[in-house]
């Protein structure tokens, strides 16, 4: 008995790893889109401002 009851802690300390590196997983996909988004907006501003620099030198 005492062999099973470790096997069934063994696989829920398991389990909750895995729970764990899936929780991490969207963290880290979500903290990406959010960093993908940034750098869209910042390239569009960025964008804008070389357009209106150009705009001024002509």
């Amino acid at each position: 008995m005492d062999e099973l009851t470790k096997l069934e802690e063994r696989i829920d300390r398991l389990v909750s790893l895995i729970n764990e590196l899936r929780q991490k997983i969207e963290d880290f996909e979500e903290s990406n889109s959010r960093m993908q988004n940034t750098k869209q907006e910042v390239k569009k501003r960025v964008d804008g401002l070389i357009e209106k620099v150009d705009d001024l030198l002509i």
